[in-house]
């Protein structure tokens, strides 16, 4: 027994001459902890606190975010997410680290950001928008080997001088070509600010140009195409001199997906063009024509989408062109039909994939849609190019065309004449009112993005129904 209470005296003396080591600190040796305050300012977070005696400076921290240090009694944190929540702490540092304060961690939640009704934006490289994300955040865009990736959030557009994009995702990784090394383009991601090149090479040794053109909202999973320059490879003799790809982004897993039946023995190109979030896959075969077709997921065979032919299997009217898409979550396939009973005349067409029933309009094309069924047009009535034109397909034949600028304005109370033009120019010539093209909605149909051309290049406007008028 002596024993053990002698043993026990010796562990606590140790242990007290640890704990008052001159190295560590006590409460009582540390400076005070800063008594600080926060407050937002739209996407802004202002820190203020009171001085702290013997403090060198002071560590001012975000969480998620930086650390600042500072001698200041004040510090500003720029440019965050709207409506975001933030985790903030301050601590007083003093000449012995040993001596610096504890923090205490306060949290506040930047403004709500209420965005124009109505922006412009002029890329300077002259790119066209090509997307938008499901979520209604981020634009992209892609033109004469040069693309852009607009966040509406924080109306930051940042220009690639050597890539364009064609679809992004609800987290801004946006998809499509990288011309950097080849000029034809390959298939790429755009992951933060670096453009990855996605590799094919477990499906084709070489290969000519590619493109990625369809991203779902999570980016978790790609679609494009490839060119294969070898005519008498397994893929080349199945689909063409264009293959479709599919990319598992999670798996890093590069696939083809499986061929359906086809009308038509030969074909000379098969390409994939858009996806749902379910990873559903739109896409088009150039045969005796060009015929939209669809696969159910990558394993399942593609069908037809809506084709028509005569007993002698000459086409007659077919859901077809290389530009038609998915809406936001695949109600509907819009773009293009042909009747070829006309001449092979482009009819502006939506397919309705509840009901499998086709819509034809007057007009060039269907350039967007939404899940809700509001359907943009352009070179209505005449084929000039004047204006979109909307149609609202819920409300049944016959079919009524309104142009975009009244139907802003008695649907939506957005008079896009009150806003002043990014551009020093007539106030009547805001960008939405002539010659342009709507290309593309958000997923609840409350954010439209189009385009027109100009002296500049292709110029960008985005309607936000749910926006600020214009003062």
């Amino acid at each position: 027994m002596r024993n053990t209470i002698k043993l026990f005296m010796c562990a606590v003396l140790a242990f007290a001459f640890v704990g008052c080591t001159p190295n560590e600190s006590t409460d009582e040796s540390r400076l005070s902890t800063p008594n600080f305050s926060l407050r937002a300012e739209g996407n802004s977070i202002i820190v203020t606190w009171d001085q702290v005696v013997g403090a060198a400076y002071y560590e001012v921290t975000l969480n998620p975010g930086s650390t600042a240090k500072t001698e200041k009694l004040i510090h500003k944190f720029d440019d965050l997410e709207y409506n975001a929540k933030y985790a903030v702490s301050v601590k007083a540092i003093a000449v012995n680290s040993a001596e610096n304060s504890l923090a205490e961690t306060k949290e506040v939640t930047t403004a709500v950001r209420i965005a124009p009704q109505y922006r412009e934006f002029f890329p300077m490289n002259g790119s066209a928008a090509t997307a938008i994300s499901n979520n209604g955040r981020w634009v992209v865009g892609g033109n004469d080997r040069c693309g852009f990736v607009l966040d509406l959030a924080k109306d930051n557009m940042v220009e690639f001088p050597t890539a364009e994009f064609y679809d992004v995702a609800d987290d801004g990784t946006a998809v499509g070509s990288d011309h950097s090394e080849n000029g034809d383009g390959v298939a790429a991601i755009l992951i933060g600010d670096k453009v990855v090149a996605i590799d094919l090479s477990k499906i084709v040794s070489s290969h000519g140009m590619s493109c990625a053109t369809g991203i779902t909202p999570d980016a978790n999973y790609i679609v494009g195409w490839f060119w294969e320059y070898d005519t008498s490879s397994y893929y080349a003799q199945t689909y063409g001199d264009i293959i479709p790809f599919c990319y598992d982004v999670l798996a890093n897993r590069v696939s083809v997906p499986e061929p359906g039946d086809r009308l038509y023995n030969e074909a000379y190109a098969t390409a994939i063009k858009s996806v749902t979030p379910d990873r559903k896959l739109l896409g088009y075969e150039q045969s005796q024509g060009i015929h939209c077709i669809v696969w159910e997921d990558e394993y399942t065979p593609f069908e037809y989408l809506y084709f028509e032919y005569d007993s002698n299997y000459a086409p007659v009217f077919s859901m077809g062109d290389t530009q038609n898409l998915f809406t936001q979550t695949g109600r509907y396939i819009y773009g293009k039909a042909i009747d070829y009973a006309a001449g092979q005349a482009a009819v502006a067409a939506a397919y309705d994939c509840e009901n499998d029933t086709v819509m034809c309009f007057t007009g060039g094309s269907v350039t967007a849609m939404s899940d809700d069924g509001i359907a943009f047009l352009n070179d209505v009535p005449y084929y000039l190019g004047t204006t979109s034109y909307v149609i609202d397909i819920t409300k049944g034949e016959p079919y009524e065309w309104v142009e975009m600028e009244e139907w802003l304005f008695d649907e939506h109370d957005v008079d896009v004449r009150s806003f002043e033009p990014a551009l020093d120019t007539d106030p009547n010539d805001s960008l939405c009112l002539e010659a342009v093209i709507t290309i593309a909605v958000s997923e609840n149909g409350r954010v439209i993005v189009g385009i027109t051309n100009t002296d500049m290049g292709w110029a960008t406007f985005v309607v936000d129904l749910d926006g600020a008028p214009a003062k």
